[in-house]
């Protein structure tokens, strides 16, 4: 497995986590429909009644003080594009499951893994909307 997707693994390991402790329910990760795009994490919030589908971006820093000043930014990876084929992957995950009728949002999860000290540090966006 190449670095870049070891990284991205762990992060998306460590957002599952995350997730987990703010009591949402694993559904699945890596949800891929071939033409559209990959949907990271699934999850489902029983109390909202709500689907989370989650794009984590991950990415190495040498230090977690150094991404807090805006030298790093993951979001730059979240183009219209990806967000497009996001939108549509979804579409199609919830025909194949019979959710039509569900709720649901695309959350995006930025993940600075700081691989010295072996820590990270999550920013979670909810309900990304790009126009």
């Amino acid at each position: 497995m190449a670095f870049h997707n070891e990284i991205g693994k762990l992060g998306e390991d460590i957002v599952k986590a995350f997730l987990m402790k703010q009591g949402l329910s694993f559904l699945g990760a890596n949800f891929t429909s071939y033409h559209r795009g990959e949907i990271d994490l699934i999850f489902e919030s029983k109390e909202l009644s709500k689907l989370h589908f989650i794009e984590v971006k991950s990415i190495r820093v040498n230090s977690l003080m150094k991404e807090s000043k805006g030298h790093i930014d993951p979001r730059d990876n979240f183009t219209k594009d990806k967000y497009s084929k996001l939108i549509k992957t979804i579409e199609y995950y919830c025909i194949l499951n019979n959710v039509r009728n569900q709720a649901w949002q695309l959350d995006l999860a930025c993940v600075y893994i700081d691989m010295t000290t072996r820590q990270a540090k999550v920013e979670y966006i909810p309900n990304v909307i790009l126009e």
